[in-house]
């Protein structure tokens, strides 16, 4: 997404979180590596055209509210939790949607991987435009030229249509075993203590979650407040260029001077590899990642929730909803 994919490419990888470049309206999926290797060869990759399931998010989101929040409720949806958007696309779409920069967008189709989609997408626009100037340095006529038209037609028929209104969303958790478990975490009681907080992945390394990191730790920061003491916190960035990100924001000192352990960008708890991984069947874990099956990240129980979410609970020790100060 940040340095290859363009609005209307077909992409395909060989991950299964691949449709995250849906953010700017590709077409990106994955397959196996037999199939990669193939299409070396031949120029072909061969699948079914899958029917398209339209998820629409309406209104105005609370302010501790994120795109991690928006799949989580989407996950629990009966039509998802059923196994019915299985292969299919999923187009996201909606104001609340809309709203949203290209880096939680890219939350969004990412986890259409835990929706058990073929792929996810994000029809391109002026938002989408922004980001291609940016991040890439592309022209505005280039990129707009891009964009043109990457839209479903008025009259398109869709195989199922979920409406979700984000102003009744409040800051979600997963509980262990499925991304599918979501639940309000002002409904977990009693508080869960926490041993291993983890921000990261291609989910939640990007440059907008870096900021909500830096946001509720520099509050924490002001207040004198650290890590609390039998947590372990742990940021990792997904690229280098992320990296450079927080270091001109001067996050990477905020990280520091609550007591976080910054890890170098690279794939990590995610994959049950390096710092962040549980070792007990105990330990509990509080991860902005994607999904948290049994074992995914250790042996431990893992909860996934959002960034400000994960930093509130590595402050308090115990998995919390954050409160914005300000707007």
């Amino acid at each position: 997404l940040e340095a290859h994919a363009e609005p209307g490419q077909i992409i395909i990888g060989s991950d299964s979180h691949t449709p995250h470049a849906g953010a700017v309206g590709c077409v990106a999926f994955g397959v196996g590596t037999t199939a990669i290797f193939n299409s070396w060869i031949t120029r072909d990759v061969r699948v079914t055209v899958p029917q398209t399931v339209k998820v629409v998010v309406r209104g105005r989101k609370p302010a501790n509210v994120t795109a991690k929040d928006f799949m989580l409720e989407i996950l629990r949806h009966p039509y998802v939790k059923n196994g019915h958007a299985i292969g299919k696309l999923v187009e996201y779409a909606g104001d609340a949607v809309e709203a949203l920069s290209v880096d939680e967008r890219a939350t969004m189709t990412n986890m259409t991987a835990e929706v058990g989609g073929f792929t996810g997408y994000v029809a391109p626009d002026a938002k989408t435009v922004d980001y291609l100037v940016a991040a890439r340095g592309m022209s505005r006529t280039d990129a707009e030229r891009l964009v043109a038209g990457l839209t479903s037609d008025p009259d398109a028929e869709f195989c199922e249509v979920i409406e979700i209104d984000a102003g009744r969303i409040r800051p979600m958790i997963a509980l262990p075993g499925d991304p599918g478990n979501g639940m309000a975490v002002s409904e977990a009681t009693p508080p869960v203590r926490v041993d291993i907080a983890y921000a990261g992945s291609c989910t939640a390394g990007k440059r907008e979650d870096m900021d909500m990191y830096a946001r509720v730790l520099a509050e924490a920061a002001a207040r004198g407040e650290r890590v609390a003491p039998w947590v372990r916190f742990f940021i990792q960035c997904g690229s280098q260029d992320v990296k450079r990100y927080c270091e001109e924001r001067g996050y990477l000192d905020v990280f520091r001077r609550v007591g976080a352990t910054f890890l170098e960008p690279s794939c990590g708890a995610c994959i049950n590899a390096g710092p962040g991984v549980s070792r007990t069947r105990e330990e509990v874990t509080i991860s902005a990642i994607n999904r948290n099956f049994p074992g995914r990240s250790g042996p431990g129980q893992l909860y996934l929730a959002n960034p400000y979410t994960v930093a509130a609970s590595a402050l308090s020790g115990y998995v919390t909803e954050w409160e914005p100060t300000s707007p």
